[in-house]
């Protein structure tokens, strides 16, 4: 496969939930350590999740636990 040729990708696995391990403060957001758990049955551990403070007010809230729902795609869905 040649680097110009693109790459296609099938939809992955969804996040089932996620454990909340460390936030921290940054100059400009907030970085989230997580461990994750998909629904394929795997875990990712420890990962880092960068919001910015433009992240936050993209999403409309100040709460950065809210934020991280929303980075994650757990969105409240009403109808």
């Amino acid at each position: 496969m040649s680097e110009l040729e693109p790459l296609e990708y099938d939809t992955g696995t969804t996040i089932r939930d996620y454990d909340i391990i460390t936030i921290t403060q940054t100059a400009v957001g907030y970085e989230v350590l997580l461990d994750i758990n998909l629904d394929s049955g795997y875990s990712l551990t420890r990962t880092k999740l960068e919001i910015s403070n433009e992240d936050l007010l993209a999403y409309e809230t100040s709460n950065i636990e809210e934020g991280i729902k929303y980075a994650l795609g757990f969105f409240d869905e009403t109808i």
